[in-house]
């Protein structure tokens, strides 16, 4: 999906897409930068979009690993789907349905694109305690936004929240990096 398409769905469902445009490749590199590179891993991926973050994270990801991918606009799922790779299983559900499908402690990392500004403050509470629930002890919640209104909500739920800048992007974005800090 070239970026005049991915404008033209985003216009077409702003509430839930959230964005513009999509990620740009420094964006994307700061978001999963914490990730280890071929080692077996399972990977939650919130409202991957049109797949430029999934498509990052299949690059890095070794050969064991599993990424599960929660994204409900339909020509994105479409888009998805023909990536066509083993690793990834796209489930064209909520993302505040986790819980549905991983059990406690069985997630690396989650990581979301979601618009989180732009969801309802039950769902956004229980889409942000499922991550926080499936997640091992070790594990990240990886989030970018382009507002810090969320910082709140991420720091009362985990107890380890960092925030790093980006201007490579439009827009600007932040990259939170959450952890429950247990090893």
């Amino acid at each position: 999906m070239n970026n005049w398409n991915f404008f033209r769905e985003a216009v077409k469902n702003f509430r839930s897409t959230g964005a513009i445009a999509r990620a740009s490749p420094v964006l994307v590199k700061r978001l999963i930068g914490s990730i280890p590179g071929r080692v077996p891993l399972t990977v939650i991926e919130l409202g991957p979009g049109e797949g430029c973050v999934t498509r990052a994270l299949l690059d890095k990801l070794g050969p064991d690993s599993r990424l599960t991918a929660f994204e409900i606009n339909p020509a994105f799922v479409r888009r998805l789907e023909l990536l066509d790779d083993q690793r990834l299983r796209v489930l064209p559900i909520g993302a505040d349905r986790l819980t549905d499908y991983f059990a406690p402690g069985s997630v690396d990392f989650v990581v979301s694109s979601l618009p989180l500004s732009m969801i309802d403050q039950p769902v956004k509470e229980r889409i942000i305690h499922q991550s926080q629930r499936v997640l091992k002890p070790g594990g990240q919640f990886l989030q970018y936004q382009y507002a810090l209104q969320d910082y709140g909500l991420l720091k009362d739920s985990f107890p380890q929240v960092s925030i790093s800048f980006t201007l490579a992007n439009l827009p600007p974005a932040f990259v939170y990096s959450c952890s429950l800090g247990l090893l």
